[in-house]
């Protein structure tokens, strides 16, 4: 397909395309083009983000093109392509593609929009396994979670780990550690919960710890879980995004074309997310992750099959949304 060709020239450019680089700028002269060849008139606004647009664009579709460090080839970039493709079979329809900038380090790009769409669709891969063990193609997006980060201090004593008797230490690691297990146990009904920092002093083979610091992030598709989590857990965040759950006519147009698909929460940001949280009536459509859901890595894969349902699914959601 000739979106699977496309997809290999923009990670030609490099498995890493950070946001507001060379790469990504590369890339997004490429999508310019197609979105040209797409019947599309093109522009960059303010923040650089790329819109080609038809007619009266209330209608819009698109993604992200920045990637991660040894980023895989399908994040962001299915959907800028799914949408072109779109644009490309809908040749009458008043309609916008758009590449949003450095989704990966902000979102920065769709947070600076002046102009907003009244309706928004994004199609991108799940970055998980829910779907690939269910054995479908594709699911509906019904949310997308709320995050909340902080850290949490262990205070002990710094002692020489071959003369203090394992019953006199205060070992700051031996409490963190404790503390990881619980919180792999709080998360329920969908939630989440990760510990993927430690910082540990003094840091020596030969010292017992005396301080250490563990990063907590947790995820739940509803205000009232992640509440109920953070509390769970015990930390403070320092950080917080409320869940955005889809709605209006995007959600619903994609819920009722496929009304048998996978209904499932975002545990992932998405500029999906931050429109909809300024009141965009926004709808998110998942393409099945393979590799057991590997993403922001090489191993990132999904099939071609399964790409050319997305798309048409995409294309007959932005019809219907744009021919009422």
């Amino acid at each position: 397909m000739r979106i699977l060709d496309r997809m290999e020239r923009i990670y030609a450019i490099g498995a890493h395309r950070p946001g507001y680089s060379a790469a990504e700028d590369e890339a997004h002269a490429l999508a310019a083009g197609w979105m040209a060849e797409a019947g599309l008139v093109v522009e960059v606004d303010g923040a650089g983000n790329l819109i080609g647009r038809r007619g009266d664009a209330r209608v819009w579709t698109g993604s992200h093109l920045d990637s991660v460090p040894n980023g895989g080839r399908y994040d962001g970039v299915l959907g800028v392509l799914a949408g072109i493709e779109a644009a490309e079979r809908l040749r009458d329809a008043p309609l916008a593609v758009v590449a949003f900038r450095a989704e990966e380090t902000g979102p920065l790009g769709s947070k600076q929009l002046t102009a907003r769409p009244e309706a928004f669709v994004e199609l991108h891969i799940e970055q998980g396994p829910v779907l690939e063990r269910a054995g479908e193609a594709l699911g509906v997006v019904t949310a997308i979670a709320g995050q909340a980060r902080g850290a949490v201090v262990f205070e002990g004593r710094a002692d020489h780990a071959g003369t203090t008797p394992m019953d006199a230490r205060d070992d700051a690691l031996v409490q963190a550690a404790r503390f990881v297990l619980r919180v792999g146990e709080c998360p329920r009904d969908g939630a989440v919960a990760t510990v993927g920092h430690l910082a540990v002093e003094p840091n020596a083979v030969n010292v017992v710890p005396a301080r250490v610091t563990v990063s907590v992030d947790a995820r739940a598709p509803s205000a009232e879980l992640l509440d109920e989590l953070v509390e769970a857990i015990g930390f403070e965040p320092t950080s917080r995004l409320e869940p955005v759950a889809m709605s209006g006519p995007p959600f619903e147009t994609l819920s009722a074309l496929l009304p048998e698909a996978p209904r499932l929460a975002s545990g992932a940001g998405h500029d999906a997310m931050v429109l909809a949280a300024t009141g965009v009536p926004t709808a998110m459509l998942f393409v099945r992750s393979l590799n057991g859901g590997a993403s922001h890595s090489r191993d990132e894969l999904t099939s071609g099959e399964d790409i050319a349902l997305a798309v048409d699914a995409l294309t007959e959601t932005l019809r219907r949304l744009t021919f009422v």
